[in-house]
């Protein structure tokens, strides 16, 4: 049996499949995958998540993971346009 490299394997599971994607309103550049119709998973960078108004506007800590519905929108439109690929 062949063993798959460990790292190998974390990078291919933190980072395949991602597409990159700017926000339509700030710009901000993130990282995309969808893995359904149901399901996103985004990856900020500090210096997107700094770059968008809506998760600078509430400086407070909060419990729930920000999210950005302008973001949401620019990836509906990345999905309908075939930019972003969904299995």
């Amino acid at each position: 049996m062949n063993q798959a490299d460990p790292l190998t394997e974390r990078q291919e599971y933190l980072i395949g499949g991602f597409a990159e994607l700017s926000c339509a309103r700030c710009a901000a550049l993130v990282r995309v995958r969808k893995s359904s119709p149901q399901q996103t998973s985004v990856q900020w960078t500090t210096r997107s998540a700094r770059q968008c108004p809506t998760l600078t506007a509430d400086a407070r800590p909060h419990p729930l993971v920000p999210t950005c519905p302008d973001l949401r929108t620019s990836i509906q439109w990345a999905v309908r346009t075939g930019r972003l690929e969904v299995p």
